[in-house]
């Protein structure tokens, strides 16, 4: 079963949704309850061609998404981009967390106005680390018991990876 990625279309939103609720039950987001699509239809809107959001699909089903957000709403942060990466329960580990970051890397090294990008991973997610550390990422930082996730505080963990443009 191949896995073929492209950008992100409206009708893909109930997919996208559907991967990120999978995940709600864990400590690697910071949603304690489901989303829906209706309440990601903004956030949707706000990719484009500089920050794009990608899917990943199988046999025409959407298996995985991975975005770049505007790190910070401000001008001096404007070449900085937050990533997210969500692989469906049913398809992980079959390497397309990190065909993404490959898919990333190379639109980065390309066409990308983005400079530095960020991930935010909880210190107890170690397939995450261990995923961007193998990508080039490093470790910038660790916000201490910053998240009160259903009365249990966690750290938060920065990556980072910068890319050298002319």
């Amino acid at each position: 079963m191949s896995i073929t990625f492209r950008r992100a279309r409206p009708d893909d939103l109930g997919a996208i949704v559907a991967i990120f609720n999978e995940s709600v039950d864990l400590p690697i987001n910071d949603e304690v309850e489901l989303i829906t699509p209706a309440s990601r239809r903004d956030w949707l809107a706000e990719f484009t061609d500089d920050f794009p959001l990608w899917v990943a699909e199988q046999d025409g089903r959407v298996v995985g998404w991975c975005g770049l957000e505007h790190f910070y709403p401000h001008p001096a942060y404007r070449f900085a981009a937050e990533i997210s990466i969500y692989v469906s329960r049913s398809v992980q580990g079959q390497g397309i967390g990190r065909r993404f970051l490959n898919l990333v890397d190379r639109a980065v090294r390309a066409r990308l106005p983005i400079r530095s990008i960020i991930a935010y991973i909880y210190r107890g997610n170690e397939a995450s680390q261990h995923l961007f550390a193998k990508a080039g990422f490093t470790r910038w930082g660790q916000l201490h018991q910053i998240a009160n996730l259903k009365g249990t505080f966690h750290d938060l963990l920065i990556y980072g990876k910068t890319y050298e443009k002319d």
